[in-house]
């Protein structure tokens, strides 16, 4: 007969390294994706691709200077543009980081190696009142 304190035990053993596993792979892929904009600017613009997934109207009435607009709804159609990209660092933002989340997915997805999100998108760097430019004013 088996015994079942041991038997409990090992299943909290068990799920106990199954959470600390998943915690740690979810902290380094965290961490691994977002980038400061004090790093970002620091980078070679000739490097690296600013990528902004928000509507044409957002971008026009105010962006981050250097960033290419892509809208979210228009990148998997746009994905060949992109191609020269795929091995360098792409820095994604949009206003609040929900659109910008799900472009990096699909980047990603489709072969890109380096794409990071930028903290705080466009409300932080805005906040910070960091430059940017607007298009028609």
């Amino acid at each position: 007969m088996k015994n079942p304190t041991l038997i409990n035990r090992t299943k909290t053993l068990f799920n106990l390294m199954t959470c600390l596993c998943l915690f740690f792979i979810s902290a380094a892929v965290m961490a691994s994706k977002d980038i400061s904009p004090e790093t970002m600017l620091a980078m070679e613009k000739s490097e690296r691709l600013l990528l902004d997934v928000r509507t044409v109207e957002e971008y026009t009435n105010s962006h981050i200077p250097t960033s290419v607009n892509i809208p979210l709804n228009e990148i998997g159609a746009r994905l060949s543009r992109l191609s020269d990209f795929k091995d360098s660092p792409v820095v994604v933002y949009c206003r609040t980081g929900t659109r910008a989340a799900k472009a990096i997915t699909l980047l990603e997805d489709n072969g890109f190696t380096n794409v990071m999100h930028l903290e705080g998108d466009m409300v932080g760097w805005e906040a910070q009142q960091r430059q940017t430019n607007q298009l028609g004013k």
